[in-house]
Order: C-alpha cells, then sequence, then structure tokens
C-alpha cells in the first residue's frame, strides 16, 4: 500500500498501415510514456512531409477561421502518412477553389459592415449639420473630401492650412471631415495613417439629409448581414461537400503524431511502439486497441538493459492531493516508501492542532470545495478545515471566541503545559514512524541485515531515551542498544572495511538530529498558543467598543486576517515539519516521473460566424 508502483515495459507490434491509430489509441489512456528500443529496424521515414505540412500552414493562415471544427471521429481508415496528408491537402485545395470567391465577397461584406457601424455611430450623435454628405461622397475631381475615425484621446494631427476640417467626438470614436485639394488630401491622408487614423468610405447612396442617412445606413447594415449570414451558410455548405472537418481532423492529428512517435521504428510492413505503461497487466491497453480496430501484438516484458523504468503513486482518491509533498523532493523510486496515505492523516492533524478553530475551520472546508473544483489540490484544504473545525470543539474556539461553546478538552491559554506536550509526543510517533519506514525500505532492497545492525540499534537508542524522561529505568535499555550499535559498526568495519570511527560520529550526529527534530514539533503547541493569543487580541478590541456594528466589523476584519495570513504560516510549518523531520528519515526522491502521452488537444472550434 505505501510503495511507489514501477511502471512496466511495453511493445506493441503492429501493421504500419495502423500505427498511427495505434499511438492515438495508447495516449486516450494516459498510461503509456513512449521510448524507443530497435535495433534492428529504422526510424519512421516521413519524406516531403514538411513541405506538404508548410502548404498546409499557408492555407490555413489564409482560410483557417472559415473551416468547419475538426471531426476526430471522421477519419478511421488505416493510412500511411503521406496518403494521409496528401489526401487532406487535396480536399483543402478543391474547397479553396469553391470557396474562395465567397470568402472573398464575404470579407468585402464584413468590411463594408465595420464602416458602416462607425457611420450609424456618426450620425447618432450629431442631430443637425451643415454637410451635405451626398456631395461629399461625390467629390471630385478637384477637390477631395475625407472621414476619418481617430482612437479615442489621439491628437488630432497637423491639417494643411488650405484643407477644411471638422470633428466630431462620441463615447468611443473621434470623427475627423476634411475637406481639400486632391494633392493636400493625399498629404493628410499619410499624416493620418501615422497617427493610427483609420479612413471611412462615405457611401454614395447616402442623402443629403442626416436623419435620412442615419436611416439609410441603418437599412444598409441590416441588408449586408443578411447576405453575410447567406455567405457564410453557402461557405459552410462547400466544407460540407469536400468533407473539410475530416481533412481537418487528419492534418490535425497527424501534426499531434510526428511531434509525439515520428521516431518509432519501422519496418517495410510493421511499426513498433515501445515504452513504458502504468497499467500493471496491459488489460487496459489491450481493451482499449481492441475497441479502436488496431491490428497488433501487445505484450509486457522485461525492459531493454540500461532502462529505467519511472514510477507512479498509486493512491486512493482521498490522499492523492497529498502527493504534492512527496513531489517537493521528487518521485519516490521503486524501493522507497510512498508517504501520502500517512500525510493524508497527519497534515490535517498538525494543521488543525494549530489552527483550531469551529468557525475559521468551517470557512477554510467551503473554500477547499469551491477551490477544488479547479485546483485538485486544494483538497488539502477541505481536510484542514474539518481538522480545525474537530480541534475548534475540542478548545472552545468558535470565530476567535471562546465564549459561545465549552471546550471538549482544554482552553489552549488556560493549560499550556499540556498543549506544548502533547506535540512532542506526537512528534516522538512520527520520527519513529520515519524509521521504520526506512527499514521497510531497506528490506525491499534486501539490506534488511545492515538496518537491524545499525538503524534498528539507532531507534531502540532513541525510543529508551525518551522513555527514560518518565522511567529511569529506560536508561539501562539505551545503554544496551549503544553497545548493539557499537556492535554493528564493529561487524561493519571487518567484513565491510568502514571505519569504526566514523560509524561512532555517525552515532552522535543522528542522535543530536533527532533531538533537534523531536523539540522542534514543539512548534505545533506553540503556534497554537500563538493562535489562541491572536484570537484573543482580537475579541479584546472588539469587547473595548459598545457599538455593535463596531465590534461586528472588528471582529470580520480580524477572523479574515487570521484565515489567511496565520493559516499561510501554519501550512508553511506544517510543510517544513513533513519535509524536514518526517521525510528526511526515509524519502530521497530518487525515482524518475512517469510522464504519460497525452492524446490530440480537442478540435479546434472554427471562427467563422454567421454575422
Amino acid at each position: 500500500m505505501l510503495r511507489s508502483v514501477p511502471t512496466r515495459w511495453f511493445e506493441l507490434l503492429t501493421a504500419r498501415e495502423d500505427l498511427n491509430a495505434a499511438v492515438e489509441t495508447l495516449a486516450g489512456t494516459l498510461a503509456v510514456e513512449l521510448e524507443t528500443h530497435s535495433a534492428a529496424t529504422a526510424p519512421l521515414a516521413v519524406p516531403d512531409i514538411h513541405a506538404q505540412l508548410e502548404e498546409y500552414a499557408q492555407l490555413a493562415q489564409r482560410y483557417e477561421q472559415y473551416w468547419p471544427q475538426a471531426d476526430f471521429a471522421a477519419s478511421v481508415a488505416p493510412k500511411l502518412v503521406a496518403e494521409t496528408i496528401g489526401e487532406a491537402l487535396n480536399r483543402f485545395y478543391a474547397w479553396r477553389d469553391d470557396a474562395d470567391p465567397k470568402v472573398r465577397e464575404l470579407e468585402r461584406r464584413r468590411a463594408e459592415i465595420t464602416e458602416l457601424e462607425l457611420l450609424r455611430d456618426l450620425l447618432a450623435e450629431v442631430a443637425a449639420s451643415g454637410l451635405n454628405l451626398e456631395r461629399l461622397a461625390r467629390a471630385g475631381p478637384v477637390l477631395a473630401a475625407r472621414l476619418y475615425v481617430l482612437p479615442l484621446g489621439v491628437r488630432v494631427p497637423q491639417v494643411p492650412p488650405a484643407v477644411i476640417i471638422q470633428s466630431v467626438t462620441t463615447e468611443e470614436h473621434d470623427f475627423l471631415f476634411a475637406v481639400g485639394s486632391c494633392q493636400e488630401i493625399e498629404l493628410l491622408d499619410r499624416e493620418m495613417v501615422a497617427h493610427k487614423a483609420r479612413r471611412v468610405s462615405i457611401p454614395s447612396f447616402l442623402g443629403r439629409e442626416w436623419q435620412h442617412a442615419g436611416h439609410q445606413v441603418a437599412d444598409r447594415i441590416e441588408t449586408t448581414v443578411v447576405e453575410c449570414r447567406r455567405l457564410v451558410d453557402e461557405i459552410h455548405a462547400i466544407g460540407k461537400n469536400h468533407r473539410l472537418s475530416t481533412a481537418v481532423a487528419d492534418i490535425q492529428r497527424l501534426e499531434w503524431f510526428l511531434a509525439h512517435a515520428s521516431r518509432l521504428p519501422v519496418s517495410e510492413n510493421f511499426g513498433w511502439v515501445t515504452g513504458w505503461t502504468s497499467d500493471p497487466d496491459g488489460a487496459q491497453l489491450q481493451s482499449r486497441l481492441d475497441e479502436a480496430g488496431v491490428r497488433g501484438l501487445l505484450r509486457l516484458v522485461e525492459p531493454p538493459p540500461g532502462k529505467r523504468a519511472p514510477t507512479v503513486m498509486s493512491n486512493p482518491w482521498w490522499a492523492r492531493p497529498f502527493e504534492l509533498f512527496a513531489r517537493l523532493l521528487g518521485t519516490p523510486g521503486g524501493n522507497e516508501v510512498d508517504p501520502s496515505r500517512l500525510l493524508a492523516i497527519l497534515v490535517p492533524l498538525m494543521f488543525g492542532y494549530m489552527f483550531g478553530d469551529v468557525g475559521q475551520g468551517a470557512v477554510l472546508l467551503v473554500a477547499g470545495f469551491v477551490l477544488s473544483r479547479r485546483f485538485a489540490v486544494a483538497k488539502i484544504l477541505i481536510a484542514g478545515g474539518l481538522a480545525a473545525m474537530v480541534f475548534g470543539f475540542a478548545f472552545g474556539s468558535v470565530f476567535s471566541r471562546e465564549d459561545i461553546i465549552a471546550p471538549l478538552w482544554l482552553h489552549p491559554l488556560e493549560a499550556p503545559i499540556p498543549l506544548l506536550v502533547i506535540p512532542l509526543v506526537g512528534g516522538v510517533i512520527v520520527i519513529m514512524l520515519g524509521l521504520v519506514l526506512n527499514g521497510v525500505e531497506a528490506y525491499w532492497r534486501g539490506e534488511l541485515a545492515t538496518w537491524c545492525r545499525l538503524d534498528a540499534a539507532l531507534l531502540a537508542l532513541y525510543l529508551s531515551l525518551v522513555l527514560s524522561i518518565w522511567r529511569l529505568e529506560f536508561l539501562a535499555v539505551a545503554a544496551a542498544a549503544l553497545l548493539w550499535y557499537v556492535g554493528g559498526v564493529t561487524w561493519d568495519s571487518r567484513h565491510r572495511g568502514t571505519s569504526i570511527g566514523g560509524g561512532i560520529g555517525h552515532l552522535f550526529e543522528s542522535a543530536l538530529q533527532l533531538a533537534v527534530n523531536t523539540i522542534s514539533f514543539a512548534r505545533v503547541g506553540a503556534f497554537a498558543l500563538a493562535h489562541a493569543g491572536v484570537s484573543l487580541a482580537i475579541v479584546t478590541i472588539a469587547d473595548t467598543s459598545r457599538n455593535i456594528a463596531i465590534r461586528l466589523t472588528i471582529m470580520v476584519i480580524g477572523n479574515v486576517i487570521v484565515i489567511v495570513l496565520e493559516g499561510l504560516v501554519v501550512f508553511i510549518q506544517t510543510t517544513r515539519l513533513v519535509l524536514f523531520e518526517f521525510f528526511i528519515r526515509f524519502l530521497r526522491g530518487e525515482g524518475r516521473v512517469f510522464r504519460p502521452l497525452k492524446p490530440p488537444a480537442p478540435p479546434r472550434a472554427s471562427n467563422l460566424r454567421r454575422t
């Protein structure tokens, strides 16, 4: 239950035509990491594929927004790489030939709508004007008229002296009318472009009166929108006729395949997919391959020489959030303990003891439920908040007040000594647990005898010294454990060539370290006292006011500060105790991370709108 699970080496021999589907199916299980190993076959060759992908990239740059969403279930027939991209490109080119006139017309119509909407904005702002829009639209050949729109706040550029201008400002834009000779207007055009201004065409269909012009623009927009919808429907129909969604899916899946599996070894007729899997017996992989209709032979075998198996932490749902702590040091190796299930008990206990309050714990509990929908690691808050509520009942604290419920155990400030002693006892248990887990790992490595000669003696020495605080008779056990350790060091020095002095020095170093680590757990009680002290300060400040609203405000602000700041500090202290007082005994993080191959990303949705 506590051991990290090594992954297994798998080999899949499949028909070359099924290679794409095989890799994609395996990726869908999220249980494989590809790693090539072949001395007899050559890597997959994809002649001219880059040139064809470049053709696709050029088409996508121009037309991708008009393509339908990819249909990942559309293309099921096995094909070679060259056949797949060749057929897809043929579909794209055929679609382009039929759809390009519609696309150009749609783009022209949309540009017209954009300019008409700017005019509508202008006309709605100006109720009356002496401008004759019809004449402005038909200006020439000596005089020219322009309508510009500038970003809000942009300074109007310098205008030639012979050019007549009139500006109008709306909520979203600054408009500028200009009339002048054709030569001077051309100079003004260049100046406006430098100031990020945009020229708006004045339609020739506009009448002389502003009110009438506004209706004309609105009618024109409505008519053009209807025309755009018709063009969009026609483009969709052309894409459907050419089965473009299939071509888009084939290209996207091919890009994914080449990014992740282009180094797979192949022969003339077969492909060889190899790597690591977290599926212990391969049943899940075989089932998915059968469902996908992939022809192949799957087997789990011993890994090739020199291959290092990644490891996975296999935990139930309630322990998975606590894998975070082990990952801070790395990934446990195959002969290392995965402490996540133990941490699911230890971490909430330490956190709740230091942060014991029913109300504040309930806030963390609710926050954990809300945040866990997006962040799985936030489930730690659920366990921590629940433990804080339990200790809140034990300490009789609700939102920093100790006069609402009676404590089931004690008030921290009234009994500080027991509050400090309990964490020290718990620290002894945690440290001993770490030493025992080190022995379990020694057994897995086949080094139990060495552990029994040295580390087991250290464990007995530590426990007997701790118990001697209550009963001096345990000092005799400590002396026996010391002789036991010296005997183990002496045996090792004779049979393994180690130094007796080095072994004795290691004993004193370890004993001192154990003493310091044990005392470190006193911080759990100290933070429980600090939490109670801060709570008392908040209540005292609030009670100095007779105004109920002020008292309530102080209590709310104080509790928010405690939940955010003190909650963060307590979590940091809990993490420190786990890493430096518990993990240091047994966890080295020497495993290799298992990085499962992820399936192709969901289909990219089309950007084509009907309006």
